[in-house]
């Protein structure tokens, strides 16, 4: 299971967003019952909390480039800061939520996992530009990173492909299966794969050899 963090970069926020967040994060900080060991101390981080309201406001009233530029250094101090807080945070936090939320740090967006790739629809064999080989067609899967397929022209007793080799392919398009022997009927099957896991065979496709 994947462990709960705060984020450690807030250098892609706006001004307004960061103005807003620092403001949380000392009112959450000051007096924090276990946040005690703060790896810079809170005068200093409010400090630089205000020389940044000072900067923004003066370049935001049309300022000229150098208190544009003035304002974007003193930006960058309190995103370096804030990373200083966010990593001292994760490590006493330890995955633990509620301690993360009570920073006033930005959580973590838990990544979407990837659904188990669909069936593999239309699947088919075509023949080849040259004697000898055959075209294997599919339909391409959302969120299949790789394809399996089998082909054979080898039958059981029940009257049911024996599947042997499988071949991997990274696109539904230029699939070749060679040699072929004229006149065997081959079969095939596909299937996609993702991190995941392994959707479900498609139908059985077959073809006759020239």
């Amino acid at each position: 299971m994947r462990v709960k963090k705060v984020v450690l970069d807030y250098s892609g926020l706006s001004d307004d967003e960061l103005n807003t967040l620092v403001g949380k994060v000392l009112d959450c900080m000051t007096g924090h019952a276990t946040f005690t060991a703060l790896p810079l101390e809170l005068e200093d981080f409010e400090a630089e909390v205000m020389d940044f309201r000072t900067k923004w406001q003066k370049a935001s009233r049309g300022g000229s480039l150098l208190e544009i530029a003035e304002k974007n250094d003193a930006k960058d101090v309190l995103a370096l800061s804030l990373k200083d807080l966010a990593f001292y945070v994760n490590k006493v936090s330890k995955g633990s939520r509620s301690l993360l939320l009570s920073s006033g740090l930005i959580l973590e967006v838990e990544p979407k996992p990837s659904d188990v790739p669909d069936q593999v629809l239309d699947a088919k064999l075509l023949d080849g530009r040259q004697k000898g080989q055959m075209q294997v067609k599919y339909k391409p899967v959302r969120n299949a990173l790789l394809y399996e397929y089998q082909v054979t022209n080898i039958l059981g007793e029940d009257n049911q492909p024996v599947w042997q080799e499988t071949f991997q392919a990274s696109s539904s398009r230029g699939n070749i299966y060679a040699v072929t022997e004229p006149d065997q009927i081959y079969y095939l099957r596909v299937r996609a794969r993702n991190k995941r896991g392994i959707g479900d065979w498609s139908q059985v496709a077959s073809l006759r050899a020239r």
